[in-house]
């Protein structure tokens, strides 16, 4: 019995040896993204009821990791980027129509958000003031702003009130509003 399974060990100890295997590291698991042509087009968009933002510039090794406009009718308008600093944290940009979309956003970026009290409260950042806040278990902060809407199509009508923009991430608040001061 020993010798047969000798004589069966020998072909699985060569396989596991020499066939290739899954060599990425975690973080090459989350794929890098090109998000300049999606915000273009966003940009052009004459429905769209405010411009879509994105950075001018980017951190160096920050990368994008995920892109995406939600432009359903009779839903609040969203546009989002993402991504992911050298050291594996997550920062999102997001922009929202209408007063109670940004609820909702920021709802799920910063789960159970309250806002920063005093002057911890406000951060300037890109020329704008911020209101910060931070997720219910303190791991998780954003920066979080309304604009009136913007454009003449029907999505600048179905905006039905301000637009909000949400910087949230599991960085501190001064990367975050790094991160804000660069959007353009």
């Amino acid at each position: 019995m020993i010798l047969s399974m000798a004589v069966i060990s020998l072909p699985i100890v060569a396989i596991v040896k020499w066939f290739p295997h899954d060599t990425k590291k975690p973080q090459d698991a989350v794929q890098t993204v090109d998000y300049q042509i999606p915000l273009d087009q966003a940009r052009r968009d004459p429905d769209l009821p405010f411009t879509a933002l994105g950075p001018a510039s980017l951190p160096a090794g920050w990368r994008a990791t995920s892109v995406h406009a939600d432009l359903t009718p009779g839903e609040p308008l969203r546009w989002e980027l993402g991504f992911l600093t050298p050291d594996q944290q997550y920062v999102a940009l997001d922009q929202v129509s209408g007063g109670r979309g940004v609820n909702g956003i920021l709802g799920q970026q910063a789960p159970d958000p309250a806002p920063v009290a005093g002057a911890a409260g406000k951060v300037s950042a890109g020329g704008f003031e911020w209101q910060v806040y931070v997720s219910g278990d303190g791991k998780r902060h954003a920066l979080v702003r309304s604009v009136a809407p913007t454009g003449t199509g029907t999505g600048a009508a179905a905006a039905a009130g301000p637009v909000g923009v949400v910087v949230s991430g599991t960085v501190g608040v001064p990367e975050l509003a790094e991160f804000a001061g660069q959007l353009k």
